[in-house]
């Protein structure tokens, strides 16, 4: 009779069929989502032999649902090293772990290079796509968070005190409210408020502070005056002003008159963009919407020299909305 193979480490002695039983319970464990018994499993089995690519599949794939991203990659690479049958399946695991571990650039540079050799077979192209594109929007999604938290940091609330603030240049004031636009301003939406309100505020400070509470859908009420003309708004009830029907309708009209006048247009949207925001919310208050288009389309060809008959109250408004939107570079 021949003699029973006994497996021996460190003076441990696993008895005939041990190993395979253990490889079979975990993959059982891994079947019925017991990662953490299916990890101790594989784990106990590999400290007795290498682990084929079946075995160690299953073992990253369990190791990245108990969130071990790190040893996930390091089995990925392991496959990828002894030449694996598996290598779309292991690829995508290995890709998914990249990103967990916020290592964005290199999940599109593998699959960058990935398509660029055609080692992507067609039925698999669809979904590395999909990674791709998810790679990207959590890339951007982190970016934004960590800009946001530094500005959060870094920002001194007693900047936004009416006192304090408009004892700031004007300059110094845009500046200021440029630094929320990527920052979540509720704890000072009542300090964004009161600027908004203050009797001293310039027409586009206002409009940028109540910008900024329109991104982000603050419900409050407050009172604008500008230009003499006076309204309560709740911002999270009004449109951004590139957003108004008013705008698309005037800009439509000007790009039907000056098709064939492309510097004209250029500085007609130029100046209508600019002008809306600083009349914002009133978007130019009384006038209709062929009356503001004749008169900007009057007023730029009066810049280049060209004198003719035009409605002299309207682009006198334009010159003061001209004017009062002619801040200094933040």
């Amino acid at each position: 009779m021949p003699k029973k193979k006994y497996i021996t480490k460190n003076n441990v002695v696993m008895f005939p069929g041990t190993i395979e039983r253990l490889k079979m319970q975990a993959h059982q464990y891994a079947g019925n989502y017991q990662y953490d018994k299916a990890v101790d499993a594989f784990e106990e089995v590999l400290a007795y032999e290498q682990g084929d690519e079946q075995l160690l599949s299953a073992y990253a794939f369990s190791l990245f649902e108990i969130r071990r991203f790190e040893d996930a990659r390091a089995v990925c690479e392991q496959l990828f090293a002894m030449g694996t049958d598996l290598y779309i399946e292991v690829m995508e695991l290995y890709l998914s772990t990249c990103m967990e571990l916020r290592e964005f650039q290199h999940v599109e540079k593998m699959i960058s290079e990935l398509m660029n050799e055609n080692a992507i077979p067609p039925q698999a192209l669809e979904q590395f796509e999909h990674i791709r594109a998810l790679n990207a929007r959590i890339a951007e999604s982190a970016a934004q968070k960590e800009t946001s938290a530094h500005i959060e940091e870094t920002l001194d609330e007693t900047d936004y005190l009416l006192d304090a603030f408009f004892e700031q240049s004007l300059l110094k004031q845009v500046q200021l409210l440029r630094t929320l636009q990527q920052a979540n301003v509720r704890p000072i939406a009542k300090r964004l408020k009161h600027i908004i309100e203050h009797e001293e505020a310039h027409p586009m400070i206002q409009s940028i502070a109540l910008y900024i509470l329109v991104e982000q859908q603050i419900a409050m009420s407050i009172e604008v005056t500008k230009f003499g003309h006076t309204a309560t708004v709740d911002p999270s009830t009004l449109q951004l002003p590139e957003n108004m029907d008013i705008v698309a309708r005037v800009l439509e009209i000007v790009e039907n008159k000056l098709q064939q006048e492309i510097s004209t247009l250029d500085m007609v949207q130029y100046l209508i963009a600019r002008h809306v925001l600083v009349t914002y919310p009133f978007a130019w208050f009384d006038y209709e919407a062929e009356d503001l288009a004749d008169g900007y389309v009057d007023y730029v060809h009066q810049m280049f020299g060209h004198i003719q008959e035009t409605d002299y109250e309207l682009i006198n408004f334009i010159m003061e909305l001209e004017k009062f939107s002619e801040l200094p570079e933040a």
